[in-house]
């Protein structure tokens, strides 16, 4: 299957703006909309059922082509109150500080190889340098394995941070997870 790249950049009024090349143009407030409104304009443009539009396989780039990936990194335990604060005050690049039910969390847009390289780079960062531990993409419906290659994208992320995680708390080391993921994979 072809790859579509959607260029997204951060517009003027805090907008997003997304670009499908011979496709069109589009902008939303929020980032994490971007994915969908590529959908819709190349629903439109091919004359395609959302279904279809769902199982094309369409990566959001910067104006560089480098892959761009859009997510929410809570921090779920407790986090002394000062570390917020900095943390509010200066996000990482590509991020910005919300409040998410009570829970610091980070919005970001960020490069990388891989999603999964995005996030980890983030975690390690919030770790190394904020004392943060951040351990949560914002799923509600873990079990739910539906939508688009980018939703089940973000699913595995999200469920492999959640077992790094947990895997450190009860004092497994990387080697373990790794010839986990290993074994598993085949």
């Amino acid at each position: 299957m072809e790859t579509i790249s959607a260029t997204l950049a951060h517009g003027a009024d805090d907008g997003w703006t997304i670009d499908v090349p011979k496709v069109g143009q589009a902008t939303v407030a929020d980032p994490r909309l971007a994915d969908f409104e590529c959908r819709q304009l190349l629903q439109r443009k091919l004359g395609i059922d959302w279904f279809t539009a769902e199982e094309l396989d369409v990566r959001l780039v910067n104006g560089a082509g480098a892959p761009l990936y859009v997510f929410d990194l809570l921090c779920t335990g407790p986090v002394e109150s000062g570390r917020v604060a900095a943390l509010a005050a200066a996000p990482p690049d590509g991020c910005r500080f919300a409040d998410l039910g009570g829970m610091p969390a980070l919005r970001c847009v960020r490069s990388g190889p891989s999603r999964l390289a995005a996030v980890a780079a983030l975690v390690a960062q919030l770790r190394d340098e904020h004392g943060i531990e951040a351990d949560d993409l914002g799923f509600e419906q873990l079990w739910e394995w539906a939508g688009s290659l980018e939703q089940r994208e973000r699913m595995v992320a999200h469920l492999l941070l959640m077992a790094t995680h947990r895997a450190r708390l009860i004092g497994l080391s990387t080697d373990d997870v790794v010839a986990f993921v290993h074994t598993t994979m085949g």
